[in-house]
């Protein structure tokens, strides 16, 4: 596993006179392969080297300007601290089946204190389940419940209020079909299934993390699922300061 640690934010701010600032690391599985910005000249090379380990320089090359093009599509880039993705295979019913997903971790302000983390979750479960049921009928709504968490699945979506050890969060589930632009002109892409699965933790200091898995390995939920919860797990808060700066170990 990967620790990486997250400093002060004095360049993501709420607004040009209100700057936010975070404190926070967690482990990243090890297949992850953390990604430069699609606008970076340097890092991109030994990425592909590391997720195609397989493939020739002509064809890692034409992986990376691909990827490149379509990352912005496929991650938002505001307030993005951290970008990696795994590709190989996973056994399936038997079988070795492609396994790819896409890792976003980000923060995003917010006006809750530190006693109010509770209240916050509870908010962003209620939008959540708002935003993903709101035309879904409750017959077609199941309750469910784990030990450590209890939400409501329906037929393309979940979500979930958990208990981490660092706190109250949320999970969710989202399965839907993306629709990517052309590669080249007049060759269409054909409709992609694509699950998101995202975490979201209100922490002690008016902000949130928001850790955002996306795969279009839609039959390997449970897998991705069991690095998200892990990613939640290992996730731990310290005290925000100006003089910290932001590491990788």
């Amino acid at each position: 596993m990967n620790t990486v640690t997250h400093g002060p934010a004095d360049e993501i701010e709420r607004n040009a006179a209100a700057p936010f600032q975070y404190a926070f690391h967690h482990d990243v599985p090890d297949e992850f392969v953390r990604l430069p910005e699609p606008t970076a000249s340097e890092g991109w090379r030994q990425a592909m080297a590391e997720l195609l380990p397989g493939a020739d320089a002509e064809a890692q090359e034409a992986a990376s300007d691909g990827l490149r093009r379509q990352l912005p599509l496929l991650s938002a880039r505001e307030n993005v601290l951290l970008t990696a993705m795994c590709i190989g295979t996973e056994e399936v019913d038997g079988g070795e089946r492609l396994s790819m997903g896409l890792l976003a971790v980000t923060v995003r302000p917010s006006e809750h204190s530190p006693a109010q983390r509770l209240f916050t979750a509870e908010g962003i479960y209620q939008a959540t389940a708002r935003k993903f049921f709101s035309n879904v009928s409750e017959d077609r709504l199941e309750e469910i419940s784990f030990p450590l968490g209890e939400g409501l699945q329906g037929p393309q979506d979940m979500v979930l209020a958990t208990k981490l050890p660092c706190g109250p969060g949320v999970m969710s589930t989202s399965l839907r079909t993306l629709r990517l632009p052309a590669l080249e002109a007049g060759i269409s892409v054909p409709p992609l299934p694509v699950a998101a699965l995202q975490l979201i933790v209100p922490a002690p200091h008016s902000y949130c993390v928001y850790v955002t898995i996306s795969t279009p390995s839609v039959f390997l939920l449970d897998s991705y699922s069991a690095r998200l919860a892990h990613i939640g797990r290992t996730l731990t808060f310290g005290e925000p300061s100006r003089d910290a700066e932001p590491t990788d170990r």
